[in-house]
């Protein structure tokens, strides 16, 4: 399959963000899928299937693994790439 972007994908080059006004932190938004799952997580702890702390700390640490998982792959792609 043929790369686009020399490399680079295409989702996360133009991955929606937002700042934070007062301390102008700039926070990365994941993509809709993730979303998807962020919703019904914030929806059981809604309606009360899950604690709210429950919740919160299920919803962080997915962000943290998927961010963690996310650069891994991005670091072995590039050092396949200056291997070949």
């Amino acid at each position: 399959m043929a790369q686009r972007n020399g490399g680079t994908d295409g989702a996360a080059a133009s991955a929606p963000s937002v700042t934070v006004p007062l301390i102008g932190l700039r926070l990365e938004l994941p993509r809709p899928e993730r979303l998807a799952w962020y919703a019904g997580l914030g929806l059981m702890a809604a309606f009360e299937f899950v604690d709210w702390e429950v919740a919160l700390i299920i919803g962080v640490g997915h962000l943290i693994a998927d961010n963690v998982h996310n650069k891994t792959i991005a670091e072995l792609a590039s050092g396949a790439e200056s291997g070949a």
